[in-house]
């Protein structure tokens, strides 16, 4: 059963489901459960695993001094998180992942992916090819989020957000935040999104109904 809920995530993609069972044996995974608003990684802690989610979501974020947080990603089932930082080898780990709903997810340590075993497995080579790609995936997604929130004005990070998602899915458009997370994605107040919204949509800038968007020729 382990294996089919295994076949979407992006760190086993093009991996033979025949070779899942060898491989996770090599790897050698600890799977693990956590509770709606448990911390699984705190900022401060060195990160040591590559994280995948199997049921549930968790968040990836900062807090400021301020109580202020900066949403920098969400991960579902089958999408991986903590692997950048593992990769950069960082001793303490700049943002904390938390469980946002009861969730259940798989550990692996990363020097089993980065590391070739004796047995000189087949499926490595793979395994690391798509541990850098998620590696490169999240840090152009990091510099795109470092340009939207350098960006003065609500209307104009709200604009260069909506308008990334266009190669991939055109002007209809759905992402994957609610308003609040949304926002602090954005680095902006909840209000002050939502009456900018309300006024892009006024100007004919954009439809929207809760997560999706249709951003308008202008």
């Amino acid at each position: 059963m382990l294996p089919e809920m295994l076949e979407s995530a992006e760190l086993f993609k093009d991996i033979a489901i025949a070779d899942f069972g060898r491989m996770l044996a090599c790897i050698n995974p600890e799977t693990t459960s956590a509770k709606k608003g448990e911390i699984i990684l705190l900022a401060g802690d060195k990160p040591q695993h590559v994280g995948i989610v199997l049921t549930g979501q968790v968040h990836i974020f900062r807090d400021d001094h301020d109580g202020n947080r900066l949403l920098f990603s969400i991960a579902g089932p089958g999408q991986a998180f903590a692997g950048a930082l593992c990769c950069a080898g960082v001793s303490e780990s700049p943002v904390t992942v938390m469980a946002t709903t009861d969730s259940t997810f798989m550990l692996l340590d990363f020097l089993r992916i980065l590391h070739t075993c004796p047995n000189s497995c087949t499926f490595h080579p793979t395994l690391m090819r798509n541990m850098l790609r998620l590696v490169v995936s999240y840090n152009l997604q990091l510099q795109n989020q470092i340009a939207i929130v350098s960006l003065k004005s609500v209307r104009a990070k709200v604009m260069r957000y909506l308008e990334s998602f266009i190669p991939s899915q055109g002007r209809n458009i759905t992402i994957p935040f609610n308003r609040e997370n949304m926002a602090n994605f954005l680095g902006v107040e909840r209000s002050a999104l939502s009456h900018e919204l309300a006024r892009m949509k006024k100007d004919g800038l954009i439809e929207y109904r809760k997560n999706s968007f249709i951003v308008k020729n202008h």
